[in-house]
Order: C-alpha cells, then structure tokens, then sequence
C-alpha cells in the first residue's frame, strides 16, 4: 500500500466517524452499490431499470438558503438502460435521484422535497439554455425522490403539502404536490433487510438495533461482519467504508463502557487474517478522530451555553422552537456566526436562527 493511497484512506475514516451520524450515511450513498441496495427496498420497478455502473454525483446542492442549515440532500443521475422491445432511436434518458437522509421527523418534509425536486428541473433548464436559444424542445428528464428515515421515534409516513395549509382539504386540486419513496427504517422488518437490501441492508439492520440489548446488539454485529466479510474479496473499498460506518455506529451509540469489547468483537470476527490487520489499523485511526471530535464538542456545547446566555440577556426568555433548534446544531461554525450576530442584531429575528 503506497503511502498516498494509505493518506487517503485515513482521510476517508476520519471523514466517516466525524460526520456521524447524518452525514456519515450521506457519504455510504455515494458508493452506487449502497445507493442500488437502498433503493432496491423501495420496491419501485423503476429501480431494474437504473444503469447503477454509471451512477454519479451531482457535485452540487439544490438546497435552498431557506433550508442551507439542514443540508442532507444527495443528488445522483444515471442513465436508464433501453427496455425490451425499445426503439433503437430513442433519446437516452437520465434519471435524477434525490434521496433525504432523516435521522428526526420533519413535518416539513413535503415542502422541502417538492422544493428540491423543482430546484432539479431549473437546473435541467438552466444547463439546456447554455446550450440552446429557446427551451421550446426541451425535455425534463425525471427525479426520483426518496426520503430515508433513520430516527428511533415512529414516523408514519411525510404527509402531504395538503397538511401545511390552511383548509388544504378545501384546495386539494390547487395545492402542488407529489408522493416521494418513503423508507422508513424503523418499521422495516429485519428480514426485508436481509433479504432485499444487499450488503447495504445487512449494515441497516445494524443500525435498525444499534439500541438494542447488549447481548442482541452483539450477535448482530456478529451475523452482519460475517455475512459483509464476502464483499471484501469483491469491493475492497466499500467493504472498507462499511465497516468504517459500523466503528463509527458503534462509538456513538453504545455506551463508553461496551466499546472496548466491541472494537474487540469486532476484529475476531473476522475470519481473513489480512483483513483482521486491516480492520485494526481502522480502528486505530477512527479512535484518534474521536479523541479530537471529543475535544470539538467541549468547544462546541461551551459556545452553545454562550449562545443561550447572550441571547436571553439580549432577548429575554427565548421561543422553544429556537432553543431546540440551536440544541440541535452541531456545526460550531453556524453557532459562533449566530452569537457574532446576536451581538449587535436588532431582534431575535435579525439574528437569522431558522424555526424547525
């Protein structure tokens, strides 16, 4: 292993147990295999047609500023293969994959993903206008959204816009709107998982018990490393990240206690002595970035507390849906520009805290 290659996979595990949990997941949806596993639990006939081989990833963000402080939005096309019996003429067409990763429930969410789905269909327009004169001929291409919730409260199903509005009942057929794929991990029977979802649903059904009672938690994790251990001789780097994202789950889900003996478990189940060492250099790795996330999070809750207290003596006794909102903020970088805010701001409002 040369040292670069060496260099950037460390990068990629520190990058991994960082961004846990929210977007430590969007980055397993950037590997096409984990994003074919995910949507093949859709049951969606559309997925079959879907040339995952050459899926890849917008490297852009159609989230709007209204929701720029809740970025989870992962935006993918590829095209879709000719089915039988399809004229040889026809256009190819390229279809755009949204998918919404949610670790909390979000009575919001059909506005934010109609939101999403037009941003995607400017974007076609926009890059069509580059090109040609008018947008007479042009053809939008389809978007495929998927909302994917891994919280541990029961969530139903995302509603409707109908919901948010005033007497929505009453302009049904003037509200937009449309029916995204809803995964919904939580109600997702284990053996779907196992059966369905690939590698991908193996590593889901983890964290479907990452609550789970230890000795269940640790016969799982057991079935799952054995059963991930095939992928290795096939795809290297993804069963890398994979077993990355379960180091990552495990030190943020367990308690303190039970981490050295599943860092532990986690080695001896491997059976490859050569992937054993290679499993225990990630551990390594992925110990030393939560050794410093740790320290992040000192600075980040002493910020939080300075926050709150500025705002209060500004403000007086604050709105919950601004505590719980700034509860929730984990980017010591939007805390430390609220409080420089929150100095000279007028109103609670000019501070810019967005309501949930």
């Amino acid at each position: 292993m040369s040292g670069r290659h060496s260099e950037t996979k460390r990068a990629r595990l520190r990058r991994i147990a960082r961004q846990f949990p929210d977007s430590g997941m969007k980055l397993m949806l950037e590997n096409p295999g984990n994003v074919k596993d995910l949507l093949a639990l859709t049951g969606s006939r559309v997925v079959e047609a879907i040339d995952f081989d050459r899926l890849r990833l917008l490297p852009t963000t159609f989230v709007t500023e209204d929701f720029r402080h809740r970025r989870t939005d992962l935006v993918l096309a590829a095209p879709l293969r000719y089915t039988s019996g399809a004229r040889p003429e026809r256009k190819r067409i390229t279809i755009y994959i949204l998918i919404e990763h949610q670790s909390q429930r979000d009575r919001f969410m059909p506005f934010r993903v109609l939101d999403y789905v037009v941003q995607i269909y400017r974007f076609q327009a926009r890059r069509w206008a580059e090109r040609h004169r008018s947008l007479t001929r042009l053809r939008l291409q389809p978007v495929l959204p998927v909302v994917f919730y891994t919280g541990t409260r029961p969530w139903d199903g995302i509603g409707t816009m109908a919901d948010l509005v005033e007497a929505g009942d009453l302009f049904q057929a003037e509200i937009p709107g449309l029916t995204p794929l809803f995964l919904n991990l939580p109600a997702m029977e284990h053996q779907k998982l196992e059966r369905e979802g690939g590698f991908f649903g193996w590593v889901l059904r983890l964290l479907k018990d990452r609550k789970s009672r230890s000795r269940v938690f640790e016969r799982v994790l057991v079935r799952v490393l054995r059963h991930l251990e095939t992928l290795a001789l096939e795809e290297r780097l993804r069963w890398e990240n994979l077993l990355s994202y379960i180091r990552a789950l495990v030190y943020h889900n367990r308690n303190p206690s039970e981490w050295s003996g599943l860092q532990t478990l986690i080695e001896t189940s491997i059976q490859d002595d050569d992937l054993r060492q290679e499993v225990s250099r990630m551990g390594k790795t992925i110990a030393d970035v939560l050794k410093e996330e740790g320290r992040v999070e000192g600075r980040t809750e002493a910020t939080r507390s300075k926050l709150f207290q500025l705002l209060r003596r500004r403000f007086g006794e604050l709105p919950q849906g601004t505590m719980d909102q700034i509860e929730r903020t984990d980017d010591l970088e939007q805390l430390n520009a609220w409080f420089d805010r929150a100095i000279t701001a007028e109103s609670l409002e000019a501070v810019g805290i967005p309501l949930p």
